[in-house]
C-alpha cells in the first residue's frame, strides 16, 4: 500500500484515521499528537528539568528521542534520564543512553533512592516523564473496572515520589504506532537497534483487551477519554500506577530523588 500523503510505500495503516502512512508521515503525526498532549495538560514550561524514566524498552527510548527533538535548541528546559525499576534478580534493567544524544544520567552510578536529599538542587527534576502508551492506559482503565476498583481512577496521584509532577506525552499513541516510530528513528540514527521489542502480554485481561481493541480500534480512545474524565484530566496519574507495576506482571519500582523539602 502507498502513503496517503506522499504516495511512498506505507509503513502502517492507522485505523483511527483510516489512512496508510509512510514512516516519515507517521512519525510527524505521532509527534504532533504528543505535542498536543503536552500543551493540553500544561506539561512543559520554562525552567523545567524533565527526567525520562528509563526502563530498558523501546518505549522509553522513543520518549527520550522525542523529547530531545522537542527541546532541541532550547536553553530554558533541561532533559536528563533516571534509571528506574529492577529485574527479578534485583539488578537494574540494562539501557544505556547513547553517548551522542547529549542527554545525561542524573545518577550514572545507579538508582536514586526515594528521599535522597544529597542530590544538588539544580539536578532535581521538576517533571518525571513516563513512556506510557494509549494501550497501557486503556488496559489499566478496563482492568480497574473488571476488578471493581474504578474508584482508583477518580483520584490518581499527581506526583511521583518526592512530589515531582508526572507527564506522559504518549498517552494517546497506540503501542504499534510507537514501535513504528522508533523503527523510523533507528533507520535515521542506527542507535537503538539492540533494544528488545515489547514483551508478550501476560495478564489475561490484557490479552482479551488487545484482541477486542484490534477489532474495535476506537475502544482504546474511548477508555482514555473516560480516564481523563474520571481523573479530572489527570490520566498521567493513572500512567504512574501502570509504571509501578500491575498484579501478575513483573514489578517496576519507580524511585526518584527527593525534592529537598
Amino acid at each position: 500500500m502507498l502513503c496517503d500523503k506522499c504516495r511512498n510505500e506505507a509503513a502502517l495503516f492507522q485505523p483511527s484515521s483510516g489512512r496508510h502512512l509512510c514512516g516519515r508521515h507517521l512519525a510527524a503525526d505521532i509527534e504532533a499528537r504528543a505535542k498536543r498532549a503536552i500543551r493540553s495538560h500544561h506539561w512543559m514550561k520554562t525552567g523545567d528539568h524533565i527526567a525520562v524514566i528509563r526502563t530498558g524498552d523501546r518505549k522509553s527510548a522513543a520518549l527520550l528521542i522525542f523529547l530531545k527533538r522537542l527541546i532541541a535548541g532550547r536553553r530554558d528546559i533541561r532533559l536528563s534520564t533516571l534509571m528506574a525499576g529492577t529485574d527479578k534478580t534485583g539488578g537494574c534493567r540494562p539501557f544505556a543512553v547513547p553517548e551522542d544524544t547529549g542527554v545525561s544520567d542524573i545518577t550514572p552510578a545507579g538508582i536514586l533512592q526515594q528521599g535522597d536529599h544529597g542530590i544538588p538542587a539544580h539536578d532535581r527534576p521538576t517533571k518525571i516523564a513516563l513512556a506510557i502508551t494509549l494501550d497501557d492506559i486503556a488496559s489499566e482503565v478496563l482492568a480497574q473496572f473488571l476488578f471493581g476498583n474504578a474508584e482508583n481512577l477518580i483520584h490518581p496521584p499527581r506526583a511521583a515520589a518526592g512530589g515531582i509532577e508526572i507527564i506522559s506525552p504518549f498517552i494517546a499513541i497506540p503501542s504499534e504506532e510507537l514501535d513504528c516510530y522508533l523503527d523510523v528513528q533507528e533507520m535515521e540514527t542506527g542507535l537503538m537497534s539492540s533494544l528488545p521489542r515489547q514483551k508478550p502480554l501476560s495478564r489475561q485481561e490484557d490479552i482479551l483487551f488487545q484482541d477486542y481493541s484490534h477489532r474495535h480500534p476506537a475502544t482504546r480512545f474511548a477508555l482514555l477519554n473516560l480516564a481523563e474524565e474520571l481523573s479530572s484530566g489527570n490520566a498521567a496519574g493513572i500512567a504512574a500506577d501502570v509504571g509501578r507495576g500491575k498484579p501478575g506482571s513483573e514489578e517496576m519500582t519507580m524511585e526518584v530523588p527527593g525534592n529537598g523539602t
